[in-house]
């Protein structure tokens, strides 16, 4: 996110003069699997479960849902790693969603709804992380820009508009999950094992969604240093200037509140780094898992 570079302090005896650290690098998302794809470990559980007493139908809607999960699995790979993904992709439709009146059924319901939900799921965050690449964070807390009231009405639409976008994506995110659970209820209501699968449904999807939840707070925790750093800057105004290409402070007080705020951001880097080496186990361990399953 941010590269992390010295501060030195630059002093003259009747005004003393700082230059601070320097946020660089591009800001990025890292989209967890937000949304439908979420349920893809609780997929093995459907698959564990039919695999023991399978027939030929099953096994053919089995291999069939084992090809949509890895499907979403590298579509997810491709906005984790920040690779271009398709945007205009065509959702396929689900169809109505009818009670299941065996595991062939259900699987084959529960493939046509995560295909459905998962495209339009994938589709929305594509297009978000498109956004947010052309709002060109870095350039937020760029020395020309936060030295210029110009720059710094710039750095604040831009701060909202990736703010409005964390929150777009986090509403997309849960609209799918909710969508897909009902689609599920639906399914597995008139079999007898319906209260075992919802429950397993439950179990998979929990640490995914915590996973989740942690990528939204740490983008809304970016989004708002940034609004602070350019308020200190408003404040500070004519105290400082740019100096061999970095900011240089007058006062002590408002070089050390400008780092402060900067090793915060350069530290929501790291963990932004650390959710997504997570993220990237996770699809390992749901590729491994549909692998394993269509095996069986």
């Amino acid at each position: 996110m941010f590269g992390n570079s010295a501060h030195h302090h630059h002093r003259r005896a009747t005004r003393p003069q700082a230059t601070a650290q320097r946020g660089q690098g591009q800001m990025t998302l890292v989209w967890g699997i937000v949304g439908a794809t979420v349920i893809v470990a609780a997929l093995v559980g459907y698959g564990a479960y039919v695999g023991v007493k399978r027939h030929q139908d099953t096994q053919k809607e089995l291999l069939a849902l084992r090809e949509t999960g890895s499907e979403l699995i590298d579509q997810q790979r491709k906005l984790v790693d920040g690779k271009a993904s398709r945007a205009d992709a065509p959702v396929p439709k689900a169809g109505e969603t009818v009670p299941a009146r065996n595991e062939a059924e259900m699987l084959r319901g529960f493939n046509a709804a995560l295909r459905e939900i998962g495209g339009r799921n994938h589709r929305q965050q594509a297009l978000i992380a498109a956004e947010v690449k052309a709002l060109n964070l870095s350039r937020v807390l760029a020395p020309e820009q936060l030295t210029s009231a110009q720059g710094r009405r710039a750095g604040r639409e831009t701060a909202q508009r990736y703010l409005a976008l964390i929150e777009r994506s986090s509403a997309d995110g849960d609209k799918a999950r909710t969508d897909l659970r009902a689609r599920v209820e639906i399914l597995v209501s008139r079999l007898p094992n319906r209260d075992e699968l919802m429950a397993q449904y439950g179990r998979s999807t929990t640490g995914r969604i915590a996973l989740e939840d942690q990528l939204i707070r740490n983008q809304r925790e970016v989004c708002d240093l940034m609004l602070q750093a350019i308020e200190l800057m408003e404040t500070a105004r004519k105290r400082v200037q740019i100096q061999n290409g970095q900011l240089a402070f007058n006062r002590q007080s408002d070089l050390d509140a400008y780092n402060g705020i900067i090793d915060r951001i350069q530290a929501a880097g790291r963990e932004e780094e650390r959710l997504a080496q997570r993220d990237r186990a996770l699809l390992d361990q749901a590729q491994a898992q549909f692998d394993k399953v269509s095996k069986m």
